[in-house]
């Protein structure tokens, strides 16, 4: 379940990402793809990545209750609390990711489907991570 961290855990973490070319973007939208268990992976760049960066890939989908969360600032799956850190197994934080690519972009797009989804779902976000549509 995507939640909120809490005022100290984010402080302590101080996990504002930089995304400064389109490489971090890539790198962040595969380990995505590979915590969602993907065993193929697509990466399209439109215009050298600058007009459009498309990753397609077969893994898990994100479940409808964490859609709403799943771009917002300081949400994660990952851990509830500083103390989860030391623990954590997968490549990073899913929501700080998408955030900080949402934060630069003109235009950030996610379209997801689980198992239990009879159709993909498209979900357009704001530069905040909130869905617009």
């Amino acid at each position: 379940m995507i939640q909120s961290l809490d005022n100290n855990t984010i402080r302590r973490i101080s996990s504002g990402q930089v995304i400064t070319k389109v490489e971090d973007v890539v790198k962040e939208l595969i380990e995505n793809s590979i915590d969602a268990q993907a065993t193929s992976i697509e990466v399209r760049l439109v215009g050298d990545g600058l007009t459009s960066i498309v990753v397609k890939d077969n893994g898990l989908g994100i479940p409808e209750s964490d859609r709403p969360a799943m771009a917002l600032r300081y949400h994660t799956s990952k851990l509830e609390d500083f103390g989860g850190l030391s623990k954590v197994e997968t490549y990073g934080f899913r929501g700080e990711a998408l955030n900080s690519i949402c934060a630069i972009s003109e235009s950030m797009q996610i379209t997801t489907k689980t198992s239990k989804d009879p159709v993909a779902v498209n979900y357009l976000l704001d530069r905040t991570g909130k869905i617009v549509e």
